[in-house]
């Protein structure tokens, strides 16, 4: 008897979630649908704005909302920095070399509601305004809690110095 219970608790919930299954992927075409790149683009152009003004008051808090808890720095030059804290630590070496200034364009955006991937254009420079780096990125953000974070980062500098 308490195999039959079992089996019969096991197909209910079998039953269950094929039954929910057409509710769930309505919702997810419905959050499709509903998803605007303009508007993403609008989210994303105040992200970026976010991560100069941290970078310009040195302020390794506000820099670390930015990144998601699994995000990747992925560098051409060097091995991945793997994690917010691990980003978030190198980033704070950058400040103290006094590299606190910086300015990116996005040049493309292409996504739906869960992920994002941004190109753009950027430059690196000390507090004195001298370019240490300008260059292309592409960065993958990722929905998390409601708000765009970065989940993938690199930069790729064209070597190009004022």
């Amino acid at each position: 008897m308490k195999h039959k219970s079992t089996l019969c608790l096991l197909l209910a919930t079998i039953l269950a979630s094929f039954c929910n299954m057409p509710e769930a992927l309505a919702q997810k075409t419905k959050d499709k649908s509903m998803f605007s790149i303009p508007a993403a683009e609008k989210e994303i152009e105040l992200r970026l704005r976010a991560y100069e003004n941290a970078l310009k008051n040195r302020d390794s808090a506000a820099m670390s909302n930015l990144y998601a808890a699994d995000a990747r720095y992925l560098s051409h030059g060097g091995p991945s920095v793997i994690g917010r804290e691990a980003i978030v630590k190198s980033l704070v070496e950058m400040m103290r070399d006094s590299i606190t200034v910086s300015g990116f364009t996005t040049t493309g955006l292409w996504g739906d509601p869960e992920l994002l991937v941004e190109e753009g254009t950027g430059y690196f420079a000390h507090v004195n305004g001298k370019v240490v780096s300008r260059g292309r990125y592409l960065l993958v953000w990722k929905k998390e809690n409601g708000v765009w974070k970065i989940f993938r980062d690199t930069f790729f500098s064209d070597g190009k110095i004022q």
